[in-house]
């Protein structure tokens, strides 16, 4: 029988395996790319890595280094390097802190010992920015710098995530899939050639296939999640699984991870287990992730009953992601990042998706994070934020970053999180 008040949870056991294998990613990464000196890449977080994944090429996304830099608490140190050096106030953090990393050019301090000289470095256009940026890290690193573009969509289905699995084709549009396979076709060619290796095609669509199975053991997390009272996953335990198995993506141990993150949430739903014992609030986690500080989604538990129940983070695998094909893995790869940005941070894309969740997992409220600086990831937030509210779902916009903790007062922070709850999503009871 379920406990009406039941005690506030540990971390998950998948949780601590999730960590493990990162670990054991990144001692492998080290050895093959910094010891055994194997060609390895870096690539943005909405490129196509399944290429790379396939040719069994070692990889690390921008993105992932620069949470880890802002989790070990070393942000500081590079952005006051970016002052000094004379950059923009206002370049994007979540991007430039890895280059940032290089220019410092002190093993001693970067996480890991700093990246080494990849073979190349792989970015998608979404911005005025990004291709100065990666071209300046890809000129610092003395390597060459790959680009993928991504035409804009002529028209917009307010449902994409109900389509997005089997009804691809016509979500994002045969013209534009046609274009982005040209360019994958381009960066398979671009690939082999630098790196000295052969795609292996019925090895990728063997992939292609896992990642699907991936995102369907993801679903049925999210679902396990949304319908169970009270909340019996952390966010912060969302985070680690959902995105270990994410940059694992393809692997065996992706499927095998995943389907015992999975028991283990059934196994505390079927007991009543929760994360908080005296749950009231819930709340959504709305854009990117405030990686140097994520024990942030939890400090609200004892004092207010509120806890936050999911992110973009938590689902998008398998709502975004899973794209089920039948014989041609480069178009359903294609589909997979074409859109992949307009849907987590631009209107209408991403407020709708929100509104669903918001729907399922009973959220009375939501907090979310415009980050400084960074136009890519908020440049839609008011307009999405304004949809919300109209749909009834009240929202907390805090200016901050996602990486740069220089820019983060947590007093003051929890001070407005805590009259959030208490004056709009309580309404002061």
């Amino acid at each position: 029988m379920a406990d009406a008040t039941p005690a506030r949870s540990g971390e998950l056991a998948a949780t601590a395996a999730a960590k493990a294998r990162q670990k054991a990613w990144f001692a492998d990464f080290r050895r093959r790319a910094l010891e055994e000196d194997e060609p390895y890449v870096i690539a943005a977080a909405v490129s196509p890595h399944e290429i790379f994944h396939a040719m069994d090429v070692p990889l690390v996304t921008n993105t992932w280094y620069s949470s880890i830099i802002s989790a070990k608490r070393l942000s500081p140190h590079y952005f006051d390097l970016m002052d000094r050096l004379g950059y923009h106030h206002d370049l994007p953090r979540y991007l430039s802190l890895p280059l940032m990393t290089t220019l410092d050019g002190d093993p001693e301090r970067a996480p890991y010992g700093g990246l080494p000289r990849p073979a190349l470095i792989l970015d998608r256009l979404r911005g005025d920015y990004a291709q100065r940026i990666t071209q300046q890290w890809a000129d610092a690193f003395g390597c060459p710098a790959f680009f993928l573009d991504a035409p804009a969509q002529t028209r917009l289905i307010p449902d994409w995530w109900a389509h997005a699995q089997h009804d691809w084709e016509a979500l994002y549009e045969s013209h534009r899939l046609d274009f982005q396979v040209e360019q994958i076709e381009a960066l398979i060619a671009f690939a082999e050639a630098t790196l000295g290796r052969r795609l292996d095609r019925t090895v990728l669509e063997e992939q292609m296939h896992l990642i699907n199975r991936a995102g369907e053991l993801v679903a049925e997390a999210r679902d396990l999640i949304a319908a169970a009272r009270p909340c019996p996953v952390a966010l912060p335990d969302q985070l680690s699984n959902v995105m270990a198995a994410t940059w694992n993506r393809g692997s065996a141990w992706s499927v095998e991870h995943l389907t015992r993150y999975v028991a283990e949430i059934r196994g505390r739903v079927r007991t009543g287990t929760g994360i908080c014992g005296n749950e009231r609030v819930r709340l959504l986690w709305l854009n990117t992730g405030l990686w140097f500080n994520t024990g942030f989604y939890r400090a609200f538990e004892e004092s207010h009953g509120a806890v936050f129940v999911w992110s973009m983070y938590s689902n998008y695998l398998s709502d975004g992601y899973r794209k089920y094909f039948s014989g041609d893995p480069l178009r359903a790869l294609a589909a997979r990042s074409l859109s992949m940005n307009e849907q987590l941070h631009l209107p209408p894309w991403m407020a709708g998706w929100i509104l669903e969740q918001a729907r399922d997992f009973g959220a009375d409220g939501a907090v979310m994070l415009t980050p400084l600086g960074d136009r890519l990831s908020a440049s839609g937030t008011r307009a999405c934020i304004e949809t919300l509210e109209r749909a009834g779902l009240p929202v907390l916009e805090l200016h901050a970053s996602m990486v740069d903790a220089r820019l983060w007062d947590e007093e003051a922070m929890r001070a407005r999180v805590g009259r959030f709850i208490d004056t709009r999503v309580r309404g002061g009871a």
